[in-house]
Order: C-alpha cells, then sequence, then structure tokens
C-alpha cells in the first residue's frame, strides 16, 4: 500500500499545474526564440570576412609603423649632424673678430697701405736714378739707364 500511494503521489504531483512554473516556463521559452531569432540573423562568413579585413589593416600599419620608425632613425641622425654642425659654426662664430676689431684692421691695413705707396713713390724700379713718382717714363730699358732726362725719360722713349 506503501507503494500505491508513492505512486499517487508522484502522478498527482506530476499531473498538478502550478501557475508560477508555467509563466516562468513561458518566459524562459520566449527568450529562447529571441535569442534564437538574434543567433539566425548574424552572419558568421561576414565576421570572419571583416576579421581578416581587420587583420591585413593591422599588418599594414605594423608595416607602416616600421617605415615611421626607420625615418625617425635617419632623422635624428641628420639632426645630430646638424647639431654638429652648428657648434662648429658656434665655435667659428666665437672665434671670429667682431665688427669693432675688423675696423680696427682695416684701419691698420689703410695705414700700411699709405706707407708702401710711400715706399713705392720714392723707389726707382727701372734705376734710372729718377723717384717712380716723379718718373714720366717708368719702364726705361736698362742699356739707356744713363741717358734719361730729369724726367725720367730716355731718347728711345721721347721718340714714342
Amino acid at each position: 500500500m506503501k507503494k500505491i500511494f508513492a505512486v499517487l503521489t508522484i502522478i498527482s504531483f506530476i499531473s498538478c499545474t502550478n501557475p508560477s512554473m508555467e509563466r516562468g516556463l513561458e518566459s524562459l521559452n520566449a527568450s529562447l526564440a529571441e535569442l534564437e531569432s538574434a543567433m539566425s540573423e548574424i552572419d558568421v562568413n561576414q565576421i570572419l570576412t571583416d576579421i581578416s579585413t581587420m587583420q591585413n589593416q593591422i599588418e599594414e600599419a605594423e608595416d607602416d609603423v616600421q617605415v615611421y620608425q626607420e625615418q625617425i632613425t635617419e632623422w635624428e641622425s641628420q639632426i645630430q649632424t646638424i647639431l654638429a654642425d652648428l657648434e662648429s659654426v658656434t665655435a667659428l662664430i666665437e672665434s671670429s673678430a667682431t665688427n669693432d676689431q675688423l675696423q680696427d684692421i682695416l684701419a691698420d691695413l689703410e695705414h700700411n697701405q699709405s706707407l708702401i705707396d710711400m715706399l713705392v713713390a720714392v723707389a726707382d724700379y727701372d734705376y734710372d736714378g729718377v723717384l717712380n713718382a716723379l718718373d714720366k717714363c717708368p719702364d726705361t730699358p736698362l742699356a739707356e739707364i744713363n741717358d734719361v732726362d730729369a724726367e725720367g725719360c730716355s731718347p728711345s722713349q721721347l721718340e714714342d
């Protein structure tokens, strides 16, 4: 009898309906239907194509980054060369004469030029005994240097 009672209890439990459980099952079925509908709209092949495209773009970007890094290294080298050149120029500028010093040198040169001009004037380049400043015939031939007049001209030079 205990067995019959247990079987009857199980049958009555199974045959009993629980409204809360039924609503839960209906809600669960509705959620599963929505999920199934959403899953059917997913285009897996398109997703795989998109992932492949993105991988290619990432590889291209990595290549571009490598090229840019090489360019940056080259630019850094060029910048170092320019900086070294600038240091050389700066050192040259710092060791160069100032404007005032250049003006002093120019004044010295002008003074020396006037002294040289005086020396040239009192010299006798053609050895005819007449100073260059007074010599009207500055290129007297050596054979005629003893036959010049007061202006330093030889007879052959006067004929010309």
